[in-house]
């Protein structure tokens, strides 16, 4: 009997193309260490921040293709403007005689190309070592890698990027299996928008952090000072007095741009405490439990951690042995070619489907879905 396209209803393939909302993951000790970024990588922090949850994104959407990207989809993705990746960076506009980076042939003198060349050239070097607890190890982490190697397919005719190929780090792939939270991210282009844009996606993901401890935790509500919330905005405002009403207007944005589910009010310190803040913000998340697209399915961490660790296996069994000149990372290179075993990536896909929703899916959803993603691009 011929196999149908059409995937079971209500299965992963599916669920995200009707949705309001787009589930990602962000590693745990980028989000919970976003200041460290501002201190790493200065002026280009926004745009390695942005990097971060758009890859992540890719990853959640494209296991199989997440490694190549355009401008205009890191744009679409960011709420950046293609104009401004584009111009050269500051740096080299304040020292002329300063010396451009070249990688592979290509001048990294861009916005958006310096940014991705620091990325390579530097960590996230965290203020203090970050524990987490994860496959029932401790792991201490005092500094976070991004990528491992760039790539880039050139326009001959006009010499300008028409496609980005990345590595990331192995930490980084480890995080999105093992080691994050689920954050929307459909809303983080929107409030990026504008002037501040930068200090308000900072809030934004403290806020999505938030909510999933909270409703991992089945609690709703936390509170957080009006200063430190408004210090992850990047609020500069001359007097104290109006850093409360700043914070006020970002939190009513986030709620009318940013399609982002919760309440909030501001509550008074305790006087009678040492140390007490004048004012506190409480975030209440229950207009959020509800919402299915909010919450990973379940079965979604066995599913991606049984798949790549499968794909691992046959990969050390098969190809572990084989080098290519001028390549980082063969797995990843093995993993985004759609054209390499693809009948052994697709039994792999077909049994880890099967083990995290107890689900058939056919050889023609799974060769789509390796060719495609989860949602057609």
């Amino acid at each position: 009997m011929e196999e149908k396209e059409n995937a079971p209803r209500g299965t992963i393939i599916n669920d995200n193309s009707q949705s309001d909302f787009f589930l990602s993951r962000i590693d745990r000790s980028v989000a919970d260490n976003l200041n460290d970024i501002r201190k790493s990588f200065g002026e280009d922090a926004g745009i390695v921040k942005d990097f971060i949850v758009f890859i992540s994104k890719n990853l959640k959407k494209d296991l199989f293709g997440y490694t190549k990207f355009t401008l205009k989809d890191f744009c679409k993705e960011s709420g950046r403007n293609r104009q401004d990746l584009a111009r050269k960076h500051p740096y080299f506009l304040a020292n002329p005689k300063a010396i451009i980076p070249e990688y592979f042939g290509h001048e990294f003198v861009s916005v958006f190309d310096y940014a991705l060349f620091n990325m390579l050239q530097k960590n996230i070097i965290f203020a203090k070592s970050y524990v987490v607890n994860t496959r029932n190890e401790v792991i201490q982490l005092k500094n976070f890698p991004i990528l491992k190697d760039i790539r880039l397919n050139l326009n001959r005719q006009s010499n300008t990027i028409k496609i980005y190929e990345i590595r990331i780090s192995d930490e980084w792939l480890d995080g999105f299996i093992s080691r994050y939270y689920t954050i929307e991210t459909n809303g983080y282009p929107k409030i990026g928008k504008g002037r501040g844009g930068d200090g308000r996606k900072s809030l934004y993901l403290i806020l999505q952090r938030t909510r999933h401890q909270l409703l991992s935790q089945r609690e709703t509500t936390a509170r957080f000072s009006v200063d430190y919330l408004a210090d992850l905005a990047e609020l500069v405002v001359e007097e104290n007095r109006f850093r409360k009403k700043s914070l006020k207007r970002i939190l009513d944005f986030f709620q009318e741009k940013g399609d982002f589910p919760f309440s909030y009010r501001f509550v008074k310190g305790d006087p009678s405490k040492a140390y007490q803040e004048e004012y506190w913000v409480e975030l209440d998340f229950s207009s959020s439990v509800n919402i299915i697209s909010l919450s990973e399915k379940r079965g979604d961490h066995l599913f991606y951690n049984s798949l790549i660790v499968e794909l691992r296996n046959v990969f050390n069994s098969k190809h572990s042995k084989v080098a290519i000149k001028d390549e980082t990372d063969v797995f990843q290179r093995w993993l985004t070619n759609a054209d390499a075993d693809t009948d052994t990536k697709i039994e792999i896909l077909v049994s880890a489907y099967y083990k995290a929703y107890n689900q058939q899916i056919t050889k023609i959803q799974a060769k789509k879905y390796i060719r495609d993603g989860f949602l057609s691009k």
